[in-house]
């Protein structure tokens, strides 16, 4: 089977349980994912623990490029501090061209606990190119 390119749309819904890594203040959690690390995306700023994104993201997959990064991050004054992330494979939606919407657990310690879930939807359409 040839390898697919095409367009993946990536929405992320929301955020449950993120770990809360502010001593002070309220967590300002964003999320950025990338298939490449050349351009990631990101989303816009929210607060709590609990946030709603409801953003839509657009990557153009290359072939070879079957993984999705995804790391949470708390937003801080000096230096931003990585709640969580995972690593998602591609290769069931660009088979079947819909995933989701589903949660994606965002792992600590070996995956023995959690830092949160993002619930996320993803669309493949394949160039016909």
């Amino acid at each position: 089977m040839a390898a697919k390119q095409g367009n993946l749309y990536v929405k992320l819904n929301y955020a449950t349980n993120l770990r809360d890594k502010d001593w002070f203040g309220k967590s300002d959690p964003f999320v950025e994912m990338w298939v490449d690390k050349s351009y990631k995306q990101r989303t816009k700023g929210t607060k709590g623990l609990n946030p709603i994104f409801n953003q839509t993201f657009v990557f153009y997959v290359r072939p070879g490029q079957n993984k999705l990064y995804v790391r949470a991050v708390d937003r801080d004054t000096f230096s931003n501090d990585k709640i969580g992330d995972t690593t998602i494979s591609l290769t069931n939606v660009m088979n079947t061209g819909h995933e989701g919407p589903r949660d994606y657990d965002l792992p600590k310690w070996f995956g023995l606990r959690s830092n949160g879930k993002l619930n996320m939807e993803m669309q493949f359409i394949a160039d016909n190119s």
